[in-house]
């Protein structure tokens, strides 16, 4: 799999749909653009096909800048990843790897790519990283990063106050860019969310204005974030619904399942139901190690919280459920 690199916008690059970006693009690309500061701001969309809000903020963003004689006020590295998953609306192509999961090696051709772009971006320096993201269920615009130096809470509490601290899964894209850079990846709401399509445009737009990321005197005490300590993901083989308790699925979860995402929730809530006894939700903590009994307690068929937590991208996609996960467990955390 190429990686292309490209030193001006193509033709028709700010005017087509994601559905179309493959007939403006070959596929994974990488533009490079100057702008009066350096070193460069990067930029990454499309890690998921499904995800548009990133490619269009940027397609409304470079359309104002390349309009006027001062062009742009940093240069941008933008990435544009998964081009021929966007054709089809997919998360990902069918038996190929989730390009938001090839960042931390591997021997498929995705994995080549994604470790060249990274060898490009250590080569040359980066001011930033942004990797823009959609989500399947609703939730809140928020920020996850996975250091807590004043740089990294910094950027994400300017694209929200809602603040995730994360070490997995290790395989994304701004755990390998953290080595780089300061890095964030923003969650902008579902897709089509116009909301989310102008706050990660302002935000973008302000990261490009900056002189230094972290202004003087800024204290990381003052601010409050979530530690995300639980990922919630399913036995092989089983099936998921949601709705009510009739459903004929191996898991079935309250029809408003995402509702929850970003609330305090008590020991004891009920989030759905199961009908194969044999069948339990896998939780994997920060070292990778299973701890669903932890999380979870079974009272019948009834599925509720062994503890208080907030969750986070809980989804009602089955398809997202069972290809990525149910969603993700935080608590949260004081910073000193």
């Amino acid at each position: 799999m190429d990686l292309h690199l490209l030193d001006a916008v193509p033709a028709d690059l700010l005017t087509t749909s994601v559905e179309e970006l493959g007939n403006v693009l070959p596929g994974p690309t990488l533009l490079r653009l100057p702008g009066r500061t350096e070193p460069p701001l990067f930029i990454s969309t499309l890690l998921h096909g499904d995800e548009p809000t990133g490619f269009q903020s940027m397609q409304k963003l470079l359309a104002h800048y390349l309009a006027t004689p001062e062009g742009l006020p940093r240069s941008v590295w933008l990435f544009l990843g998964n081009v021929h998953a966007a054709k089809g609306n997919l998360r990902h192509l069918d038996q190929r790897p989730d390009f938001n999961r090839i960042w931390n090696g591997g021997d498929q051709p995705e994995h080549r790519l994604a470790a060249r772009v990274v060898e490009l971006a250590r080569e040359n320096g980066l001011f930033a990283c942004i990797d823009i993201h959609n989500t399947s269920g609703k939730n809140p615009p928020y920020a996850a990063i996975n250091k807590l130096d004043p740089a990294w809470v910094f950027l994400g509490k300017l694209f929200s106050d809602k603040l995730v601290y994360f070490t997995r899964p290790d395989t994304v894209l701004t755990k390998a860019f953290a080595e780089i850079c300061p890095a964030v990846t923003v969650e902008c709401g579902q897709p089509g969310d116009p909301k989310g399509l102008e706050r990660v445009h302002g935000f973008v737009d302000q990261c490009l204005n900056l002189t230094a990321i972290v202004p003087t005197g800024y204290r990381t005490a003052d601010e409050s974030v979530f530690h995300s300590i639980g990922r919630i993901e399913f036995p092989d083989g089983c099936t998921v619904g949601f709705g009510h308790a009739g459903g004929s699925e191996d898991f079935v979860f309250v029809e408003d399942l995402d509702s929850l995402n970003f609330k305090e929730l008590p020991e004891n809530t009920r989030i759905g139901w199961r009908h194969d006894e044999s069948k339990r939700l896998i939780v994997y903590d920060e070292t990778g190690k299973e701890v669903g009994d932890e999380f979870f307690v079974y009272k019948g068929n009834e599925i509720r919280l062994k503890r208080a937590v907030v969750p986070s991208m809980l989804t009602t996609s089955p398809y997202a459920a069972l290809d990525d996960c149910l969603g993700y467990l935080m608590q949260r955390y004081v910073l000193e």
